[in-house]
């Protein structure tokens, strides 16, 4: 495997900076510059350039949309206007890769450059200094001059400085991404198709949409479905109710295709509450929910708490319902049901591990493109019968558990439910979803919970019975990169009080992570601290010198929870001495206290 340089471009009117940095040791950092030139780069530095890109791996953050495109134009000789111009073409007026290509005569496949962009291999969306924040990287610092300026000679080595800065939260990102990033290169040699820079669901398309091409010799192209386009949700044969008559409303609604290719929930359903026993639930295109608030349930000598999630739920009602998108027709199933074998298969062999991974990528990231009026496995009809099917058996479930004696549904999301029941009840409550399970064809994965604190469905923390600890929303640091930073010490210091009854005060007072501490949030138009700008993505701790907050720069309103918070561009590698503890203190009682614990 070639060496790996991080690489990013600075462009300017007078002046272009492509910066490169290794990945690991040593660090070397490789600068080519135009600056006030009419011309481009000099033969030699395009033999230096051309050496060290077709040499190495480069990776890039929205490289392929950006950085790379403009990357053939410095390698062709063009000057700093033209790469300016076409800068804007891809900021100002949005110019994708594949017009880019026409407009300015360059082909961006033709192997030369092996290069990774990490933008849709890192989870949900944000831009690079939105994933340094989630990453603590060291420094995060804005565009220190507005795109329009023209660049002084003395404020070249800002540039460089702003640049490099850039470079070293890709490197982060990148080593964030090592295992996702290698499964992707496993899954490139298996299919034949460069998988390194997408998404999940990405890859799912990719994968599946060879796949097919290769079983019926004709090229898959994106189906023809538009804005204002109605269709009607199918009751599979098997759904029924006794509690509720949600049925008939469900199948006489009209879904409608939207202007950006999703789908709108009928106002009859996403309006709608539906009463099952003491629990109240709501539909919606994202999943079905319930509306618990400020509840608390522990398991006694009486009663336990048991949760149960449906295995693989929406690859499962595909399947198991025979669903796949009319343009492509019976094959998508075949190619579908082909990788979930070779899945399970690989599972059971220690060895082949990451095979069962990057299989699972694939399983998984399919429902992603069902939605997407950009893919070629588009098919929104497809998405909402897998959704709503997948809401509605749950509902059942819920129905089936809410009739029994001694049971009751505490909580229910996208693809289970948490019941507490006495325990003389626990064999009849088993016995029910082992009834659903053969009536549906799903699969039903058990947890069982000594205490299960909601602030509501999407906010709470799960304690199981061997001591394990489930999270969600407010309460749970999140895996890393899904989650802005916003003072993590306080739910840990939540946890440790309700597993362990450690008081919040102590657990906050013996912390000496800096990081543990750091709030972190993006700005429109970017944010001001004493008449400073700081930044469109702010992050700070709270302190005991500060008395304001920070403002918005345009509207010049207050930023929502930053009174008392003091900003850092620059991580710092100790807690400061201003740190104001109570302010920490205090959020975790009221976290507390949004669970319904009194301290």
């Amino acid at each position: 495997m070639k060496p790996t340089l991080a690489f990013d471009m600075e462009v300017y009117t007078n002046y272009t900076l492509l910066l490169f940095k290794t990945v690991g040791e040593p660090t070397l950092v490789y600068p080519f510059e135009l600056f006030n030139q009419t011309e481009g780069l000099d033969e030699f530095q395009l033999d230096g350039l051309r050496t060290l890109v077709t040499s190495h791996r480069l990776i890039t953050f929205n490289g392929n949309g950006y950085d790379i495109p403009l990357l053939h134009l410095a390698l062709r000789g063009e000057p700093s206007t033209k790469i300016k111009y076409a800068s804007d073409r891809i900021i100002v007026q949005g110019l994708k890769w594949w017009n880019f290509e026409k407009e300015f005569n360059v082909n961006l496949h033709e192997g030369m450059i092996d290069t990774i962009d990490l933008m849709d291999v890192a989870p949900l969306t944000g831009s690079l200094k939105n994933y340094a924040a989630k990453m603590h990287s060291k420094s995060i610092q804005d565009l220190p001059l507005a795109p329009s300026a023209l660049i002084q000679e003395d404020q070249l080595p800002l540039m460089r400085a702003y640049c490099e800065h850039d470079l070293d939260s890709t490197t982060d990102l990148f080593r964030c991404l090592e295992q996702p990033l290698a499964l992707r290169e496993a899954m490139s040699v298996q299919y034949g198709v460069d998988l390194r820079s997408k998404s999940d669901a990405q890859i799912a398309e990719a994968v599946i949409k060879a796949e097919v091409e290769k079983i019926t010799g004709r090229k898959l192209e994106k189906p023809g479905h538009s804005p204002g386009d109605k269709f009607k949700y199918q009751v599979p044969s098997w759904m029924g109710f006794t509690m509720t008559d949600i049925l008939p409303a469900i199948s006489q609604a009209d879904f409608v295709v939207t202007d950006t290719g999703g789908v709108l929930m009928p106002d009859e359903l996403r309006l709608r509450k539906i009463g099952i026993g003491a629990g109240v639930y709501r539909m919606g295109i994202g999943g079905l929910h319930s509306s618990e608030k400020k509840q608390i349930a522990q398991a006694d000598e009486s009663y336990m708490l048991i949760d149960f999630d449906v295995v693989s739920y929406y690859p499962s009602i595909l399947l198991n319902q025979r669903l796949y998108p009319q343009h492509i027709g019976p094959v998508f199933l075949e190619v579908y049901q082909g990788i979930v074998n070779a899945r399970l298969a690989a599972k059971k062999i220690k060895a082949r591990k990451s095979d069962a991974e990057s299989l699972k990528i694939t399983i998984n990231g399919t429902f992603g493109k069902l939605g997407s009026k950009w893919s070629a496995l588009y098919s929104p009809d497809l998405m909402i019968q897998v959704t709503v099917t997948g809401q509605l058996a749950l509902l059942m479930l819920i129905e089936t558990l809410a009739d029994l004696v001694g049971v009751e549904v505490m909580s229910a999301n996208t693809d289970g439910v948490t019941i507490r029941c006495l325990r003389e009840s626990e064999a009849e409550a088993v016995a029910a979803t082992k009834v659903w399970e053969a009536r549906t064809g799903f699969e039903l994965e058990r947890a069982d919970y000594a205490a299960l604190y909601n602030r509501d469905v999407n906010s709470y923390i799960a304690v199981k019975t061997n001591g394990e600890v489930k999270t969600k929303g407010e309460y749970g640091a999140g895996l890393p990169l899904h989650k802005t930073p916003a003072g993590h010490i306080c739910s840990t210091a939540v946890i440790e009080y309700l597993t362990k009854g450690t008081p919040i005060v102590e657990t906050i007072g013996r912390c000496t992570d800096v990081r543990e501490f750091i709030c972190a949030r993006r700005v429109t138009g970017g944010a001001v601290w004493r008449g400073q700008e700081i930044g469109r993505i702010v992050r700070w701790i709270y302190s005991t010198q500060e008395t304001e907050a920070f403002t918005y720069k345009v509207s010049k309103i207050t930023v929502p929870k930053t009174l008392g918070a003091f900003p850092l561009v620059t991580l710092p590698d100790q807690i400061p001495d201003h740190l104001d503890y109570q302010w920490y203190i205090d959020e975790a009682a009221s976290m507390l206290d949004d669970l319904g614990v009194t301290i």
